[in-house]
């Protein structure tokens, strides 16, 4: 095997776990039961984008338009593939922990570059398959198209990421070296990241609030989705000509840009990657450093300071854990400033407007559900484990204060939404309470769940921050988890109301108390024995 393949190799047999499920006989290790908890959340997923891609196709047939749900499922894609690259590039391509040993190999650097690279594309198509895969087997069973399309669609499947991926790059490489340039370059990083976030997010809300009543009934919008989607990414526009209409010129151009700007981009970071990652890692020492006095503090404060300084300390941990709450305070804002016709083209999806009178405590929880801070949270202190370990204080203080950092950022989102949703809508006083008692269960069932997934299955050997908050098994366990317990119950809460909503609340009460307990006795042992 080549030196390429023996990175690639490398980095996915330690990052996902896979030599030590294979020869440990350590049980936290094995992790079989997250495996299959994985698994089975991901098949769910597939199913649920194939029944959806399904609905929506049955509803264009008519048109002959089917291809719009495939262009559709490919700017999704791309979003996520924007949105989550943008933090990766910062420890995945450039100042990642390893660098000064993998560059010390006997290895070419433009080998190295080419694994890093890859690892970032590796990561996305993951996702991609995921979401357009079960998409194109609807396609195939309600258009029944031509033979071409498959090599077609095949093909295009697996350039579909680049582009996102070279332009999240970009943003993040920006991000990082402004950073670099601050004393407290950290803060900064997250700062500057979140600020991008935002931007981009009120640039993409504000277009699909100003569209126009698109989506009034599904089956009539024909061009006009597509409009505006290629509006937004014009690569979409061609990719629904070559898959849907097989057209050549526009497939050849697609793979095209694709191909050739991945080239270009892997040529040009090949030139910038040792200046980039000096400029990225170099570290500057305090001009006017001073001694100041020691402050004390008890065992338990002294605790949930140091784990949100190490909250705070990665921009990766900060924005792929308080990005939901940060989606769910535009929409309420949104909401109370313009009601629910102040969500554009998304107010005209029919029952929009009674599914958040019905499921909003449900809404609330599901934003807060996609991003935990726990679940990472035991695996981020790494090789500095002995150092907490060796405290002399209560391990279930240590495990508290994890679960306070993640309280921390929930409980005020929850009061803050829950009060502009409860202005917004003017429910009755039964579902004014629910606002407020549901996400706050759910948020506490969220942290405790996130905790006791990543006791089960830590990883303490990791080389990149992001290999433990964004590609573990305890961070997609327990937001795919927390998806599904809030999906279900707001699609339920349309046929039943607020019965639902107390069977809900019901059901997070008890897990709440048997998951604390466990952690609480069981996870503390388990803490203690790594």
């Amino acid at each position: 095997m080549n030196n390429l393949g023996l990175l690639l190799k490398t980095y996915m047999r330690t990052s996902f776990g896979f030599n030590k499920a294979r020869y440990t006989h350590e049980k936290h290790s094995k992790s079989t039961g997250m495996t299959v908890l994985l698994t089975v959340c991901y098949i769910i997923i597939i199913f649920a984008v194939f029944g959806m891609s399904m609905g929506m196709m049955d509803s264009l047939k008519s048109l002959h338009a089917e291809y719009i749900v495939l262009n559709i499922m490919m700017m999704a894609a791309s979003v996520m593939v924007l949105f989550t690259t943008i933090y990766k590039v910062n420890g995945t391509l450039f100042g990642f922990r390893d660098y000064d040993l993998q560059m010390a190999l006997p290895i070419k650097t433009s080998t190295l570059i080419a694994s890093r690279v890859l690892i970032l594309y590796f990561l996305n198509i993951l996702f991609v398959l995921g979401v357009m895969a079960p998409a194109g087997v609807a396609y195939a069973i309600v258009a029944q198209p031509a033979a071409a399309f498959y090599p077609i669609f095949i093909v295009t499947l697996f350039a579909i990421p680049m582009l996102p991926l070279i332009i999240a790059t970009v943003i993040g490489t920006l991000i990082a070296m402004a950073a670099s340039r601050f004393k407290r370059k950290n803060g900064m990083n997250v700062i500057l990241t979140v600020a991008a976030f935002m931007a981009f997010m009120v640039v993409w809300l504000g277009f699909w609030t100003n569209s126009g009543d698109i989506m009034v009934n599904f089956a009539d919008v024909g061009g006009m989705v597509n409009n505006v989607l290629t509006g937004v990414y014009p690569m979409t526009a061609l990719y629904g000509n070559a898959v849907g209409g097989f057209d050549v010129l526009a497939l050849v151009l697609f793979l095209a840009i694709s191909f050739g700007a991945f080239a270009v981009f892997t040529a040009v970071v090949s030139k910038l990657f040792k200046r980039l990652n000096t400029s990225i890692t170099t570290t500057r020492a305090a001009a006017n450093y001073k001694m100041t006095e020691l402050k004390e503090a008890t065992p338990k404060k002294a605790l949930y300071r140091r784990e949100m300084k190490r909250y705070f300390s990665s921009s990766q941990y900060v924005l792929n854990t308080a990005v939901g709450p940060l989606l769910l305070v535009v929409a309420a804002i949104i909401l109370l400033v313009s009601g629910v016709d102040g969500f554009g083209v998304y107010s005209d999806i029919p029952q929009f407007g009674q599914l958040l009178s019905a499921a909003a405590p449900m809404g609330i929880a599901f934003f807060i559900a996609i991003g935990c801070t726990t679940a990472a949270s035991v695996s981020l202190e790494g090789k500095n484990l002995w150092i907490v370990r060796s405290l002399p204080v209560d391990t279930r203080l240590v495990l508290k204060a994890k679960l306070n950092v993640a309280m921390t950022l929930y409980i005020p989102t929850v009061l803050i939404c829950g009060t502009l949703f409860n202005i917004a809508l003017k429910p009755d006083p039964l579902f004014i309470v629910l606002m407020y008692a549901v996400p706050l269960a759910y948020s506490y069932f969220t942290a405790l769940f996130g905790l006791k997934a990543n006791l089960n299955s830590p990883n303490f050997d990791w080389t990149n921050e992001v290999t433990v908050i964004k590609q573990s098994k305890p961070t997609l366990v327990t937001m795919l988890v927390g998806m599904l317990l809030t999906i279900v119950p707001a699609v339920l809460a349309l046929f039943f109301g607020h019965a639902v909503m107390l069977a809900a609340l019901a059901l997070a009460v008890v897990l709440d108390v048997v998951l604390y307990r466990n952690l609480m006795t069981k996870g503390a042992a388990q803490f203690e024995s790594f």
